[in-house]
């Protein structure tokens, strides 16, 4: 189970899971606070856009909303499974 406070965790759980689908993670920060990510296909398109929170132990819902926004494409609860 990925620690959901742990931005590393969070980080590492998605480029995995990015590699196992083939697909290429862009990252930019956009504040001090997070991180703007895209995912893109093979043929080089945008498959995701999320936002992942910089110290997501103090915004729980930010972390909830990347779960369910990246679930498209990395299944149901991506963020529970190992």
């Amino acid at each position: 189970m990925v620690e959901r406070d742990d931005y590393a965790a969070i980080r590492d759980r998605i480029i995995g899971l990015s590699h196992t689908h083939g697909l290429r993670c862009d990252w930019a920060e956009t504040t001090k606070r997070q991180r703007f990510l895209l995912l893109w296909d093979a043929e080089g398109r945008v498959a995701a856009r999320a936002i992942v929170p910089l110290f997501p132990g103090e915004t729980p819902h930010l972390v909830d909303s990347l779960e369910r926004g990246l679930a498209h494409l990395f299944g149901d609860d991506w963020l529970e499974d190992p």
